[in-house]
């Protein structure tokens, strides 16, 4: 118990080092070293004060769960271990005096030289240049990639200068960079900024991070990775992990397995993880203790039967530091890590493993790393449901086994309904009442159906991280089909969880905001959860209360995990054949925002993706939603010009899905934008073929794509790109549609002119409703029932224009922005239509 009170007085430490330097008005760093002045003094404090005996007659004592593995005699309390918090309080103080928030910076270091966070958009503001390598695992989000680069020499005004340090940068996705590459970044050095609600500079000092870049541009050095070697081969690895589950599984499914078992959550889109937030089901996306238990059953079992059991602890710990750094070794994981450590190094001496003491080791180990990590949210969250796993649940469990025994329902608790009960309602709400007030205090909202969520989620996880860790390592094992078909259970359980989150997240009234709950606030509530725990009355509630209905039957359910594995199977297999193809031909005009995408499907199942928009987050999201969740291949791309909003998000695609064919214009195939394009496809082994006015594609199943623009010559002039866009005309019975990309009036009139074969049951108008497209004289001719619009919801370009759309009139016009996704299809007679949005 000793070590309980000296991790948490030196933890106390750090929260008064941090004030003491706030009152005197300065965050200049302390010598490095001081800290462990007063830890060298520990041992010597046995010495002196000798230990009372204790009157166990009358030492009054503090009880709690026997669970919670501690029990404390006030009376042993001695005043040699009083000087051991006292010198431990004093080292967190001087730890955190030596690594402040923001030290007093001197010219060799990088931070020394930051613009003030306001200058950080301003266009004169001088640039400077540093030569470094990359010291992070490049994470993408989107269109963006961010990195975080070491620097060794800054040039400012034309003088080098030696620095140390590390700045922060996000670029495009062009260009993609690995750890260990050197680099030479040129752009403007600036302080992170502080918001009124969150700081940005104390979460990035946390990291070590006290620089960023702006408009950042990267050239990437001649000469060999550099860095530690590692956490080369473990990014390489996570690097492999992470491009299997893009290929293997849909998104967002794919995003949130990269979050929950390999620790990249940058994948997640937006809207999704604020409903993870507003429902308080966030934890289950990030790296936590059920996934470094798992990691260290697997080792300690296989490293047992191969060195023994002693030395397998060793190879354990060290199988579980390496984990942590391929999740990213961010705090909470580090916290787990070091309990799972701690346990295990208990198990191998025969020596019991405590819970709080092991929580509170391993927190203050993280502190002694790094003072800052106090003050990092997740850490804190982690370990208050920790805790509260430890030292609340034991006493809910226990008074809902009364409750159940006062209602003669003893049965019940010992089958898997009181199993059920047990394990998820009554641990959910401990860790929910411990992390309450945090959450309250740091995010100002309170979510009213987080119990429900959690409860409805959580039987689902377990298969997600034990089945999905197994099909990632199959999968990097070079045995893909194995790999794939064990996912279909994690996938399974991820659309379950999906779907849950995004139904209690829009329920009204499913998040709160509350105000003015500050640090006061937070303490009172923890000191009123304390005596509850302490001096609790819910026995008695639960004494009173009375089961209306108890049949004896529930004991003996069937038993769960067969039942469990049978329904998902099932589940499974009407999914499979609900995807299967149904003779019809179907498009959809997916939602990604401002740009074009449209997914054509045969009778047969053969498809066919045109454009793609700009975000590949997007475009993803929207395929994953309409193509089967087995299928990740396409039998052909169709790129319609070079535009971003048209093919950056295609581009992207090779690296996700199997692709056969691409096609494209030789107008794009002589322009400088699409060389990412022609790049990705080329890595991804895709057949590329150039077409014009007069080919065809045939399908199948009666389905062709005739191309009817432009010319093998194309035209010239100040809009060339938009009017050398390919138009195509798709055909299956009496059903055709028009899809003419970016085309406008100039393209219209010639198409017109040239006597082509316009009519269309459908139109997709061109460049977005813009007013240079859709000419009377070229709708007349097409003749169109439906006319469809890609638009981004309150796009910066005014789309679609109101002359367009008068010219429209009297027609059914579709648009993204307002219907969402759009779905149609036909057999070739009769057409329906289905808008995401009603």
């Amino acid at each position: 118990m000793a070590l309980l009170y000296l991790s948490l007085a030196y933890m106390l430490g750090i929260l008064l080092g941090r004030l003491a330097l706030e009152l005197l008005g300065t965050e200049c760093a302390l010598p490095g070293w001081l800290w462990l002045l007063p830890l060298a003094l520990l041992p010597l404090t046995p010495l002196l004060s000798r230990k009372p005996k204790p009157n166990l007659a009358f030492a009054p004592s503090m009880r709690w769960p026997v669970s919670a593995g501690f029990e404390i005699p006030l009376a042993q309390r001695s005043p040699a271990l009083a000087m051991a918090c006292g010198l431990c309080i004093a080292a967190g103080a001087l730890r955190y005096a030596g690594q402040p928030f923001m030290p007093c910076w001197t010219a060799n270091d990088l931070a020394y030289y930051n613009l003030p966070a306001n200058q950080a958009f301003e266009r004169r503001a001088p640039q400077v240049t540093v030569t470094g390598v990359v010291d992070s695992y490049p994470l993408v989000a989107d269109v963006k990639q961010n990195l975080v680069v070491k620097a060794g020499q800054l040039e400012i005004d034309g003088h080098a200068q030696p620095v140390s340090g590390q700045v922060r940068l996000s670029t495009g996705i062009r260009q993609r960079y690995a750890y260990g590459q050197p680099v030479r970044v040129t752009g403007r050095l600036v302080t992170p900024p502080e918001f009124e609600d969150f700081s940005y500079k104390e979460y990035l000092a946390r990291k070590g991070i006290h620089s960023l870049f702006y408009s950042a541009r990267i050239e990437v050095l001649d000469g060999e990775l550099q860095g530690n070697p590692l956490l080369a081969a473990l990014y390489a690895l996570r690097q492999r992990g992470e491009h299997f589950l893009n290929r293997a599984l849909p998104e967002p499914y794919a995003a949130l397995a990269n979050g929950m078992i390999l620790g990249i959550e940058s994948g997640i889109p937006d809207e999704l993880y604020d409903q993870f937030n507003a429902t308080g089901s966030s934890h289950v996306i990030v790296i936590s203790g059920s996934n470094v238990a798992l990691i260290a059953g697997v080792i300690m079992a296989l490293m047992v039967r191969l060195v023994g059991g002693k030395r397998a602890v060793w190879f354990t710990v060290a199988g579980i530091a390496c984990y942590a750094l391929l999740v990213g070794g961010d705090a909470a994981v580090m916290r787990a890590a070091g309990m799972g450590s701690l346990a295990v190094i208990a198990t191998g001496l025969n020596r019991r493993s405590t819970g709080l003491v092991s929580l509170g080791a391993a927190c203050a180990l993280m502190t002694l790393l790094n003072p800052l990590t106090l003050w990092d949210v997740g850490l804190q969250l982690s370990s208050a449901a920790t805790a509260g796993l430890m030292i609340v649940a034991p006493g809910m469990i226990d008074g809902f086994r009364r409750l159940l025994a006062s209602a003669d329902l003893a049965t019940v608790a010992q089958g898997p309904v009181g199993s059920f009960f047990e394990e998820s309602v009554m641990v959910t709400l401990a860790a929910n009442v411990t992390t309450l007030p945090l959450v309250v205090y740091y995010f100002g909202r309170l979510s009213i159906v987080s119990l429900l969520t959690n409860v409805l989620i959580l039987p689902a996880q377990p298969p997600i991280m034990l089945a999905g860790s197994a099909g990632v390592v199959a999968g990097m094992a070079g045995l893909d089909f194995v790999g794939r078909l064990i996912l279909a259970l994690p996938w399974l359980c991820l659309t379950w969880t999906v779907n849950v989150v995004q139904w209690t997240a829009a329920l009204p009234g499913a998040s709160l905001k509350i105000a003015g709950y500050g640090l006061g606030a937070m303490g009172t509530t923890y000191a009123a959860i304390a005596v509850v725990k302490e001096r609790s009355r819910l026995q008695r509630v639960f004494d009173r209360l009375r089961c209306w209905a108890a049949p004896d039957w529930w004991g003996r359910l069937i038993n769960p995990v067969a039942a469990s594995g049978l329904a998902m199977t099932t589940v499974l297999a009407w999914t499979a054949v609900a995807s299967l193809p149904d003779g019809k031909l179907h498009l959809w005009f997916l939602d990604v925002g401002q740009g074009d995408g449209i997914l054509i499907q045969t009778p047969s199942g053969r498809q066919v993706l045109i454009d793609g928009g700009a975000s590949p987050e997007a475009l993803f999201s929207e395929l994953g939603a309409v193509m089967p969740f087995w299928d990740r291949t396409l039998d052909l791309l169709v790129l319609t010009h070079p535009d971003g909003d048209h093919m950056l998000a295609q581009a992207e695609l090779p690296a996700r899905y199997q692709v056969t064919a691409a096609v494209h214009t030789a107008h794009a195939a002589q322009h400088p934008d699409e060389a990412i394009w022609r790049g990705r496809m080329a890595d991804g082994g895709v057949r590329v073929t150039e077409v014009a006015a007069g080919a065809w594609l045939d399908l199948g199943d009666g389905v062709a794509l005739w191309v009817l623009w432009p010319t093998p010559n194309g035209v010239a002039g100040e809009d060339a790109d938009n009017e050398n866009s390919l138009v195509t005309k798709l055909v299956y019975g009496d059903f055709s549609a028009l899809l003419t990309g970016d085309a406008g009036i100039a393209s219209e009139h010639l198409l017109v002119s040239g006597n082509t074969s316009l009519a269309s049951t459908l139109l997709k108008a061109g460049h977005h409703g813009s007013r240079n497209s859709s000419s009377h004289e070229f709708i007349e001719q097409v003749a169109p029932q439906i006319v469809v619009i890609q638009v981004g919801a309150e796009n910066d370009y005014g789309h679609p224009h109101a002359e367009m759309l008068a010219e429209l009139a009297g027609r059914t016009i579709l648009r993204n922005d307002l219907d969402g996704r759009i779905h149609l299809w036909s057999n070739g007679q009769q057409l329906w239509v289905e808008k995401g949005r009603q």
